[in-house]
């Protein structure tokens, strides 16, 4: 069976995302062929750099018309499908000889359903929302199967009339490597030092201020490690600034820092969420600002998963102080999260016990 799926580099979570559901795929059914396609360079490719570029600059310094632009293209929900795009989508299926089509981005969802709808073919269309919050952008009138990270998700979607056998609750896909495995634990278990990491996403958004840094670096009992991403500038300041902070920029093994931190002080996205659920890793979410951050931060609330800090005039390094040192509660977040990994709303591929769910749910040709 041959598989495309279709993401975008907005931000780095919908690629992990498309990373995460290939390796779940692969590793019941090793025999199928799986690709990540990204679709705004296919379908854009002489535009699609200022595309993202434009999405990062809306993102980091126009933050609220990013907001009110997310609303207005979730409340219209349709794209327009000229005759150019539909010719590029019946090439991409046939060189790629696609039997599904599995999307990690809501545009995608959009322009699938729409050829899908302007061809009148039944290729199935499986799409996976990747934050909590679902808005009208995620929901396509094409769409055989929603994958969704919650009941809260599912629950969504049956009010703006998704038929509940459309929507498999499977938990937002992250990779293996971030599951915390029997006999593994936080460094500050082992050494009494505990162990803070911060990130900001592939833009490299840190969620902290100059003066919650200066009293990490200044802190004895307190190894700190600070994840830039792709934002050289930021590395290069923190680094020439702040002596005792581990500061790192883009890497491939985020993992591994997450597995072995106490906290995780991040921005609420869907994907480092999960993430952090699967290492066991506590969150610190600093003033969410982002329309789809609301959703997930309630969510880490209501799970006793994290703290986020909404009020500006909380002193965040106080919080972050005791909320480290706190080790019931920590130990209490830990345990939430154990139990949204072991529940059955939270099934990964890769957890199944003697069920294949790409054969219950895909196509008969699988």
């Amino acid at each position: 069976m041959n598989i495309i799926i279709l993401t975008g580099r907005f931000g780095m979570g919908h690629i992990k995302a498309a990373e995460a559901i290939k390796e779940q795929i692969l590793t019941e059914h090793a025999e199928h062929n799986v690709e990540i396609i990204d679709f705004m360079d296919y379908m854009f490719p002489s535009i699609s750099k200022y595309i993202y570029k434009g999405f990062g600059f809306l993102v980091s310094s126009c933050s609220g018309l990013y907001n009110v632009l997310n609303k207005t293209a979730g409340g219209n929900g349709t794209v327009p499908l000229k005759v150019a795009f539909t010719r590029k989508i019946d090439r991409l299926i046939a060189d790629h000889r696609a039997d599904l089509i599995v999307v990690a981005f809501p545009v995608c969802s959009q322009y699938i359903s729409a050829y899908k709808r302007t061809r009148r073919v039944n290729i199935p269309l499986y799409t996976y929302i990747t934050d909590i919050t679902a808005h009208e952008e995620w929901i396509a009138p094409e769409t055989d199967l929603y994958f969704v990270g919650d009941v809260t998700t599912k629950n969504t979607l049956l009010s703006k009339g998704v038929k509940e056998e459309k929507i498999i609750v499977s938990g937002i896909p992250v990779r293996r490597c971030f599951l915390q495995e029997q006999g593994e634990m936080q460094a500050g278990t082992e050494t009494g030092c505990r162990e803070i990491l911060i990130m900001g996403g592939g833009l490299g958004l840190l969620p902290s201020s100059d003066r919650l840094l200066q009293m990490l670096d200044n802190h004895p009992h307190l190894k700190t490690t600070l994840i830039a991403g792709k934002n050289e500038k930021l590395l290069e300041e923190v680094r020439k600034k702040y002596r005792n902070i581990q500061a790192i920029g883009y890497t491939d093994q985020v993992e591994r820092y997450m597995k072995r931190a106490d906290l995780l002080v991040t921005k609420a996205g869907g994907i480092t969420t999960f993430e952090a659920v699967a290492a066991r890793t506590p969150l610190y979410i600093v003033r969410p600002f982002l329309e789809q951050e609301f959703g997930n931060a309630r969510y880490i609330e209501e799970h006793n998963i994290g703290r986020v800090l909404w009020d500006k005039s909380t002193d965040e390094c106080r919080d972050i102080l005791e909320l480290i040192g706190n080790d019931r509660l920590l130990e209490e977040m830990r345990a939430n999260m154990e139990k949204i990994v072991q529940r059955s709303e939270y099934r990964p591929v890769y957890k199944e016990k003697g069920e294949k769910p790409w054969e219950k749910y895909a196509p008969a040709a699988v």
